[in-house]
């Protein structure tokens, strides 16, 4: 295996361990629901997440080892438990700003894939926006009841996003070829630039202003 399809099937790897965490915290979500309806719609985002898991475990199968996945849980584990939500509105908090977040994330590296991969990137991690949608419009509902559910948003979201930068760069210290994929040093400034962009319109979209950086 060539250097650049090595850097590819760990990076898949990485995204792989990521999703299953994903899927599990979608699941879990479940038991905070308030209502009915939201009980369904929080198991539509559990059923996705798990079908989107079993895409990527494939992919990683072609291309790659199952085993391999396992080096990234270190700081997957360390990201999801300190980012455990404890109410219906931290796990709405977390699916529209950390989904969102991993979508920006697969978005970006599309370029550097090779087509079938991206392909499975694309379609595991993309095409959110019903998903996006109902976190936004259950958030904007909160906020409306109980203006200080506002600052409540704002720092779980920050803690979200400090997690996922700080786990990201020890997983990208710790794995050869990760780094140079994303485009070196240089090259992972500006992903971070554009993430945080990212995060910052979605928390306009709320009326939240961010926290320093």
């Amino acid at each position: 295996m060539n250097p650049q399809a090595e850097a590819v099937a760990r990076l898949l790897a990485a995204l792989t361990y990521g999703e299953r965490c994903a899927a599990v915290r979608a699941r879990d979500n479940v038991r905070f629901a308030p209502n009915g309806r939201a009980v369904e719609e929080q198991s539509r985002v559990a059923e996705r997440e798990e079908d989107n898991c079993a895409l990527m475990e494939a992919r990683l199968v072609e291309i790659g080892s199952l085993q391999d996945a396992e080096r990234f849980r270190p700081f997957f584990d360390a990201f999801f438990e300190r980012t455990e939500p404890s109410d219906w509105i931290e796990a709405q908090t977390w699916h529209y700003v950390g989904d969102a977040l991993v979508s920006d994330f697969g978005e970006a590296l599309m370029e550097v894939l090779d087509p079938v991969t991206a392909e499975i990137i694309r379609r595991t991690l993309g095409d959110r926006q019903d998903q996006e949608t109902f976190a936004l419009d259950e958030l904007t509902r909160a906020m409306a009841e109980n203006p200080q559910t506002k600052e409540r948003i704002r720092l779980y979201a920050q803690r979200v996003v400090g997690e996922a930068f700080t786990q990201t760069a020890r997983a990208m210290e710790a794995t050869e070829g990760l780094r140079t994929l994303l485009g070196g040093e240089e090259g992972g400034k500006r992903l971070v630039l554009l993430l945080l962009d990212r995060h910052r319109q979605r928390l306009d979209r709320l009326g939240i202003e961010p926290v320093e950086d």
